[in-house]
């Protein structure tokens, strides 16, 4: 959106919270409120930090390779965002691999908030579709 919107962004490098306020505003003056939205944080940065702060928390005895400590060692770094996953589900067989995460945060609509998509169950059947 920065681009787009002819936004400059460099004084605030590097601060994901500075930057999702900077666009919103400009979003908000131009009457674009509620219909834009994106992920806070860059999936890039959040899983390279994420995945290291697992390893860490892993080395020093305090997690396990788990989907809530997954979450939580992506959460440190996000902060205002949530994140959801599970295991991928091989909708041929349906085995649920435990070696493979998909992972997802929340989204933020500038004008509005974060939609809470991360609190909503997905139903049994839409995991079964083909």
């Amino acid at each position: 959106y920065p681009g787009a919107l002819g936004i400059d962004l460099s004084a605030e490098k590097g601060d994901f919270q500075a930057i999702t306020k900077k666009i919103e505003e400009v979003i908000v003056e131009k009457g674009a409120a509620g219909r834009l939205g994106t992920w806070v944080y860059s999936f890039g940065y959040t899983t390279t930090v994420g995945l290291g702060e697992l390893a860490k928390r892993i080395i020093d005895g305090n997690a396990t390779i788990s989907l809530s400590d997954l979450i939580a060692s992506y959460e440190k770094f996000t902060p205002g965002a949530s994140w959801n996953c599970g295991y991928y589900v091989d909708l041929n067989t349906g085995i649920e691999k435990k070696n493979h995460m998909l992972v997802y945060q929340d989204t933020y609509v500038f004008g509005k908030g974060y939609l809470e998509m991360t609190k909503v169950e997905i139903p049994e059947k839409y995991l079964t579709i083909k």
